[in-house]
C-alpha cells in the first residue's frame, strides 16, 4: 500500500468514519452521476437470458482494471433500480478466462441469478437490465476456490455437492479445469464427483454439464431429485475420508451434508462450503434496549427489540437507513456506534464499549446504544 493510499484511509477513518475519502463523498458525486460508487468497477451488460421463469443469466464485460477472479469466487452486483442503488452477492458461473466469442479481447463474466417475484432486487432485474446498459461490480471475493491439491496432489478425489442454484461456482471450476486440460496445464487430475440436487426439471446447465463430462474424463455427474427417492445418505456413502468436499447450496442443505459426512467419519477439515442466507437471530427474552440515534445532527430516542437487527428495528420505527444486501456482505448499512455493545450475528462476537464502525443489518443491541447515521 503506497503512502497516498494509506493517508487516504487514515484520514477517512479518523475524520469521517468511512473506509476512504471516495466513500465519504459518494452521496455528493451520485447527485451528478447516480450510478457512481467508490471502489467499484463498471461493467457493460452484454446479454440477458432467461434460463427458466425464475432464473436469469447475465453476461457482463467488466472494465479492464477489474481484477482477475478465481474459479468459485463471487462478486457484489450493484444495479440502479427505481432510482436507488441496490447490491446483492452472486457467484460467477463462468471460467475466469472466458472471453467474448465475437470480441476475443473482451473479458466476460457470467452471473446466474435466481429471482424471487417478491424480492426487492432480483424481481426488478429483468425489467431494468438490458444489453448495453452498465452496472457496478465489486472486486472478486471469497475463499471458495480449488486448492493447490488439484495440481500438486492429483490422487486426492474431489466431491462437488450442490443444491439448486448452488451449482454456479462449480460451473466456473469445471470450465477452468476443462480449459487447463485443453491447454495441457494439467497432465493428470483427481476423480471428480458432482452431486447435484434440484427439483424435478429444475437442474441448471444440463447440456453444459454433459459437454463438460466429455471434456473432463475424470468427471462423473449425478443429477438427483429427492422426491424421486434420491437421498444425500446414498449419494455420499462412498465419499472417501481423504477426499476434498466442496458444498454449495442453502444453509439447511449444507447442514444436512455435514451431518451425512460426519456419519461416515469424513473429516471436517477436508470440507469447504459457500452459501448465502440472512443470519439466524438467536432467541432472547424479548427485551428492549434504549437507543440514542443521531441523524443529520438531529437526536432521536428510540426503544428497539433486542431480538431483532438494528436495521429492522430502525425501519420499524420509521427511520430510513442505507442498506444493500441485508446479510452483512456489501457494507452499505455501515454506521458509527458511539457507545454501547452490539452482537455481530454472523460471528457471534460482542463489540467493544467504545466508538467503532458496525453494520446495522447484522448487529443486535446488547446494551443501550448511541448510534450515528
Amino acid at each position: 500500500m503506497n503512502l497516498l493510499t494509506r493517508l487516504n484511509k487514515v484520514t477517512a477513518k479518523t475524520l469521517f468514519h468511512t473506509e476512504s475519502l471516495g466513500s465519504y463523498f459518494e452521496p455528493l458525486i451520485q447527485r451528478v452521476k447516480p450510478a457512481w460508487r467508490a471502489h467499484w468497477f463498471r461493467a457493460q451488460v452484454l446479454s440477458v437470458k432467461p434460463l427458466r421463469d425464475d432464473v436469469l443469466q447475465l453476461e457482463l464485460a467488466p472494465q479492464k482494471s477489474w481484477p482477475q477472479a478465481k474459479a468459485g469466487q463471487h462478486v457484489l452486483l450493484t444495479v440502479e433500480l427505481n432510482g436507488r442503488l441496490m447490491t446483492r452477492p452472486f457467484s460467477i458461473s463462468s471460467s475466469p478466462e472466458q472471453h467474448h466469442a465475437q470480441y476475443p479481447k473482451t473479458r466476460v463474466i457470467r452471473l446466474t441469478i435466481k429471482h424471487n417475484a417478491n424480492g426487492a432486487f432480483t424481481s426488478g432485474l429483468s425489467r431494468h437490465i438490458t444489453a448495453g446498459c452498465y452496472v457496478n461490480l465489486s472486486a472478486p471475493q471469497g475463499d471458495f476456490v480449488l486448492g493447490e491439491s488439484v495440481v500438486d496432489l492429483p490422487e486426492t478425489p474431489l466431491w462437488f455437492v450442490a443444491a439448486g442454484s448452488g451449482i454456479t461456482p462449480f460451473m466456473a471450476m469445471l470450465h477452468q479445469l476443462a480449459l487447463s486440460i485443453e491447454r495441457s496445464v494439467l497432465q493428470s487430475l483427481s476423480p471428480i464427483q458432482l452431486i447435484y440436487f434440484a427439483k424435478a426439471g429444475e437442474h441448471l446447465y444440463v447440456d453444459e454439464l454433459t459437454a463438460l463430462a466429455q471434456q473432463i474424463p475424470q468427471l462423473s455427474v449425478k443429477m438427483l431429485v429427492r422426491k424421486n427417492g434420491d437421498s444425500l445418505a446414498a449419494a455420499l456413502q462412498e465419499c472417501p475420508a481423504a477426499s476434498q468436499v466442496l458444498i454449495c447450496g442453502p444453509g439447511k442443505f449444507k447442514q444436512d451434508v455435514d451431518c451425512q459426512l460426519d456419519a461416515i467419519n469424513h473429516p471436517p477439515q477436508h470440507r469447504q462450503a459457500e452459501y448465502f442466507q440472512a443470519p439466524v437471530l438467536p432467541q432472547t427474552d424479548n427485551g428492549h434496549q434504549h437507543i440514542q440515534l443521531t441523524q443529520r445532527g438531529k437526536q432521536t430516542q428510540l426503544i428497539l427489540a433486542t431480538n431483532d437487527t438494528l436495521l429492522n428495528g430502525l425501519e420499524l420505527q420509521g427511520i430510513t437507513a442505507n442498506f444493500g444486501c441485508r446479510i452483512g456482505v456489501c457494507h452499505q448499512c455501515q454506521c458509527v456506534k458511539k457507545t454501547g455493545v452490539v452482537r455481530n450475528l454472523r460471528t457471534g462476537e460482542l463489540s467493544q464499549q467504545g466508538e467503532q464502525l458496525i453494520q446495522l443489518c447484522i448487529s443486535q443491541a446488547v446494551t443501550p446504544l448511541e448510534l450515528e447515521l
